[in-house]
């Protein structure tokens, strides 16, 4: 009976840990692989990128969007920045609150929610997608520049 794709995966994987191991302790192999994930899903320029614009957007500085208490436009700001980093860099709700605002998930999920439920019939939900979708487009432009000046 011929093996399954996984079930060769698996035990190539499996061999290749078990050569590692032959060579490097436990720690060196565990800290090469968690550099090598960091490295590859690190988007701390995006990030930044991300930050600017949205503060530019609303004539503030990107520190002040890390504030922990936010009111009103800065509120506003800080959701469409939670938006932009869960819709088109695609990081987890958990990451934006714990890795980059440092703050509650629940802040982080309701304002996804609020860009994702926007309303165009309503006048201030209007005005939030055009921005949303203004700061959107800015990003995806320049996205490429963005990723090659990072290699």
């Amino acid at each position: 009976m011929p093996k399954s794709k996984n079930k060769v995966e698996l035990e190539t994987l499996l061999s290749s840990i078990q050569e590692g191991l032959k060579k490097f302790t436990i720690t060196e192999l565990n800290e090469a692989i968690i550099s090598f994930l960091t490295k590859k899903g690190d988007k701390s320029i995006e990030i930044h990128y991300v930050l600017e614009i949205v503060a530019e957007e609303y004539s503030i500085s990107p520190k002040s969007l890390l504030a922990k208490n936010a009111r009103g436009n800065l509120q506003e700001a800080k959701q469409l920045c939670y938006s932009l980093l869960y819709f088109n860099l695609g990081l987890s709700l958990r990451y934006i609150s714990s890795r980059i605002f440092f703050n509650n998930h629940n802040s982080v999920a309701i304002g996804v929610k609020r860009i994702k439920k926007a309303d165009i019939n309503h006048v201030t939900d209007k005005v939030l997608i055009e921005k949303y979708e203004r700061l959107e487009q800015k990003l995806l432009s320049n996205f490429a520049k963005l990723t090659t000046n990072n290699l």
